[in-house]
């Protein structure tokens, strides 16, 4: 394979990229891990722009790992409410009170014990080696993908071995080693991992037909030589579905181990009016705010279905995360399913 085109990246990094983000302000002298893991536990699956105020709220109320770890649930709710995928909040605090009585407060240095805590995976523990420590590895993730397979292999969907990947990653600290320019190794490695991120996120786009190649600066690519009509997208026919005019089931639960229903004797799920918009998920949340005083996260609409007579339904899931469900009768999923799915035969 041959060598990319590190260099060149740097430098349209030091022009282009998103050196303001709040987390790429390092201090290696202090630095334990903790905002760099926090910075990566917000950032998955949500969008930085997104993450920026949350991350500087929460670190302002919690500025150590220990702070974190004393903290209860419903209070670090308060901070984090908004943000969704609260399994992740859990996740947070699980892994604040691990590292601080555990690890004495500083995450490891070790990607295997990085990822035995709740909520770290693959990706998180190279970041956190690779932004907190300064360790010259490649955190791989899909915008990762994309750019090397484009570069190497034409096209996105023609996936990379994982011996290309290992051979991508000896070429990166080969060029890190032998760097003569001012720049350590850390900082440079920081660097290089913040650049393909913004590069993913500003030159590589989903749809290929979106590339900008004026500002493509990778020619020498496999994917900019075949003028990307190896990457062709098939459209999507969809089919409307009336949201807005549909009655919305809302199942009701704690961890999916407790249902909760208006309903003594059988379970029956909650059945909300119509939205009248395409919003549910805020929809639903803000009924159960007002009408008995809890927060939910609550997932996408995972059925959709018109009744016998052509009326429209959609089914979604909602879990309580602050507030008193006492008020509710509890059943078992066992207690459940049967009352649920004779409610999607209609």
């Amino acid at each position: 394979m041959k060598s990319f085109p590190w260099q060149q990246l740097i430098d349209w990094y030091s022009e282009n990229g998103r050196h303001d983000f709040p987390w790429r302000q390092y201090n290696p002298s202090d630095e334990t891990g903790y905002r760099i893991w926090l910075a990566e536990i917000l950032l998955q699956q949500t969008q930085a722009d997104r993450v920026v105020p949350f991350y500087e709220r929460i670190l302002e109320r919690y500025p150590t790992i220990e702070s974190l770890a004393d903290a209860s649930y419903d209070e670090f709710f308060t901070y984090y409410q908004w943000l969704g995928y609260y399994s992740r909040a859990r996740n947070l605090l699980k892994t604040a009170n691990i590292v601080s009585t555990e690890y004495t407060g500083v995450f490891p240095r070790d990607k295997f014990t990085l990822k035995k805590l709740p909520g770290v995976g693959e990706y998180t523990a190279k970041a956190i080696l690779v932004f907190s420590y300064g360790e010259a590895l490649l955190a791989w993730d899909t915008n990762l993908e994309t750019i090397f397979s484009r570069y190497y292999r034409w096209a996105k969907n023609i996936k990379l071995t994982e011996d290309e990947k290992s051979e991508i990653e000896r070429d990166f600290q080969s060029f890190a080693s032998n760097n003569k320019l001012w720049t350590p190794v850390d900082e440079l490695s920081r660097d290089i991992n913040n650049a393909l991120m913004d590069w993913a996120r500003i030159m590589e786009p989903k749809n290929a037909s979106l590339l900008d190649k004026n500002s493509y600066i990778f020619i020498e690519s496999e994917f900019y030589l075949s003028e990307w009509t190896s990457e062709i997208v098939e459209k999507k026919i969809s089919v409307s579905f009336p949201t807005p005019d549909a009655q919305v089931i809302v199942i009701l639960h704690q961890d999916h181990r407790v249902y909760y229903s208006l309903s003594t004797g059988f379970y029956s799920p909650f059945i909300l009016p119509a939205s009248e918009n395409r919003d549910t998920r805020w929809y639903v949340q803000d009924f159960f705010r007002n009408q008995y005083g809890l927060e939910l996260s609550v997932r996408p609409v995972h059925r959709k279905w018109l009744s016998g007579d052509g009326k429209p339904y959609i089914a979604m899931n909602a879990q309580i995360q602050a507030g008193d469900a006492s008020i509710f009768e509890q059943y078992n999923k066992s207690d459940m399913r049967v009352s649920t799915e004779i409610l999607y035969s209609l």
